[in-house]
């Protein structure tokens, strides 16, 4: 008879699992039995990091993200960086282990009460309360965590569990192996209804979300938008819903942004939100005038519709299945629409503000390296299938802003979580091998998490990790900049050579210091065939695009 530990393995492995990330410590029986059946472990630094890579790893695979905490203070580490993936709606599966039943509110060594810590940051929170419904309770977490509105889960286990027997069958659901195995379809009625009054506005606007990402539906968005001739705008998370550069296309709205896709929002008479829950970052702590639109909402969260703003009418669906539908009454209903006065207007706006987001570093004249610069050499660079990741801050502003991202999982960022995109590039990179992966950081995020550099040799996960390095918080730099007071003991750091640090792990690594390297540096760390580090040494001075300043400024 099987052990819990050897049953929880084999699940995994019936599920098609291929790595469990962690920080090793303790509970060795379940090391055993994941190393008996062939899942790699993927020993990370700290749990902090192992969340991040897992986290990363289930958004670009679409499978689960597995990452382990050991009784005590690695399950408080665990939990304490579970919030991105939360808010990203990732598929990640925290598995833990809790002080054992015998030794129990007795003050044992690093006791802690796992449970409540993870309250605030799963949908779905328990504990295996006897060893032969072990496979059944991680059977549940891995479809709760996948389901239509997917996020993050947490199962517990005793410590002297594992070893017990437990006789449970093994088996697999096959709906539940990736996202979007279980699609939630639409109400053809109420889709047809939304068209109807897509092709009756004057001033239509398409709102993109991560859940067309998620969704994977960015070919029928796509469609969608061009037979009806209606201009799309994506919130961060759902930039790649639509090829940036595609005539539909207007940018990113919201608080990291660009300005004509703020205009755009502002000028519509009805907004069609897809998988976008309308929070604070798009729409700009509310600011942008959506409550004063026409509002038609799909989600495959029903407990989102409406949630923010009144709506005209709601689909609670799977995104991919809600605008194949749409598209088919569009070309039922509106065979040959061509483009309104509406629709060309914002094109042609939207070819006008890559003229002057192209001149941003001229615009904004600053000493030393421009991040625009930065941007736009990798926008030179990189290709179409390349994949490229933002931290939070002002890194998801220019980023989101000027690197114009092709359709599809092309773009992944922090949510929220400073430091989380070096990690998270690294799970990445590990849920599609195939492909190139390049993560824009700076000085305050690079130093969560340097050590994971080890990891990435370790395990050799090639990706290439850009630090925009001003040895400062840039982004609160310039709010203390705007309030007319400089407080630099919360905003100066050293000038670390991050170059010459990734080379002590043996990494590739170079240092800029001249916009003219750049393009030649890029080049050299994508084909160099180990983890890469570009230290580029940018101004603190520049301003990120932000709707803070749109009012001012041309992005």
């Amino acid at each position: 008879m099987a052990t819990v530990a050897q049953v929880i393995a084999h699940t995994l492995k019936a599920y098609g699992t291929e790595k469990f990330f962690c920080l090793c410590g303790g509970d060795h029986d379940l090391w055993y039995a994941l190393d008996d059946v062939g899942i790699e472990i993927i020993n990370c630094r700290s749990e902090n990091a192992a969340v991040y890579m897992a986290d990363g790893y289930a958004r670009m695979s679409g499978k689960p993200g597995f990452v382990y905490g050991q009784r005590g203070p690695g399950v408080a580490n665990l939990a304490g960086s579970l919030a991105d993936a939360w808010w990203a709606k990732s598929p990640v599966i925290s598995l833990t282990s809790s002080i054992a039943l015998t030794s129990r509110d007795r003050f044992e060594y690093q006791e802690m009460d796992g449970i409540p810590l993870h309250q605030g940051v799963t949908k779905w929170n328990k504990t295996v309360s006897t060893p032969d419904r072990a496979a059944a309770m991680l059977r549940a977490a891995i479809r709760i965590a996948l389901s239509p509105s997917p996020g993050p889960v947490h199962l517990e286990i005793p410590a002297d569990m594992f070893h017990l027997e437990s006789g449970e069958e093994i088996y697999c659901e096959p709906d539940y192996v990736k996202l979007n195995g279980a699609r939630a379809p639409a109400d053809l009625s109420r889709i047809e209804k939304i068209v109807q009054a897509l092709g009756n506005a004057k001033r239509p606007l398409i709102v993109a979300g991560k859940g067309v990402i998620i969704s994977q539906a960015w070919d029928e968005l796509t469609k969608f938008a061009e037979a009806m001739q209606i201009p799309v705008v994506t919130t961060l998370g759902g930039k790649g819903a639509i090829d940036e550069m595609h005539p539909m296309a207007v940018g990113v709205i919201g608080r990291n942004s660009r300005k004509i896709g703020n205009d755009a929002v502002r000028e519509c008479d009805m907004v069609l939100a897809i998988g976008t829950r309308l929070g604070g970052l798009a729409t700009h702590r509310w600011t942008l005038p959506f409550d004063q639109k026409r509002i038609f909402q799909i989600d495959a969260d029903p407990h989102i519709l409406g949630h923010n703003f009144k709506t005209e009418l709601s689909v609670a669906a799977d995104a991919k299945l809600a605008i194949s539908a749409a598209l088919d009454a569009c070309r039922r209903l509106y065979p040959g629409r061509v483009g309104s006065e509406w629709s060309g207007s914002v094109t042609t706006r939207v070819e006008e503000w890559r003229g002057h987001a192209a001149q941003v570093h001229v615009a904004q004249k600053v000493e030393g390296i421009h991040p625009a610069e930065v941007i736009a050499a990798l926008a030179r660079v990189l290709k179409p299938g390349d994949v490229i990741g933002a931290d939070t801050g002002a890194h998801g502003g220019w980023v989101g802003a000027l690197y114009p991202v092709a359709a599809g999982q092309t773009m992944f960022r922090a949510n929220g979580s400073l430091g989380w995109v070096f990690p998270g590039a690294l799970g990445t990179k590990l849920g599609d091998p195939s492909k190139r992966v390049i993560a824009v950081t700076g000085d305050g995020g690079m130093l969560y998490h340097v050590a994971e550099f080890e990891t990435a040799m370790r395990c050799s996960i090639p990706i290439v990790v850009v630090v925009m390095n001003n040895a400062c918080l840039a982004s609160e730099y310039q709010t203390q900049k705007r309030h007319k007071r400089i407080v630099k003991s919360v905003l100066d750091f050293n000038d670390v050579d991050f170059a010459a640090v990734a080379r002590s792990f043996g990494a590739w690594g170079k240092r800029i210091e001249d916009v003219k390297y750049l393009d030649a540096a890029i080049e050299e760390a994508l084909i160099c065939g180990r983890p890469a580090l570009l230290d580029i040494k940018v101004s603190r001075e520049a301003e990120s695009p932000s709707a803070n300043r749109d009012k001012t400024r041309f992005v």
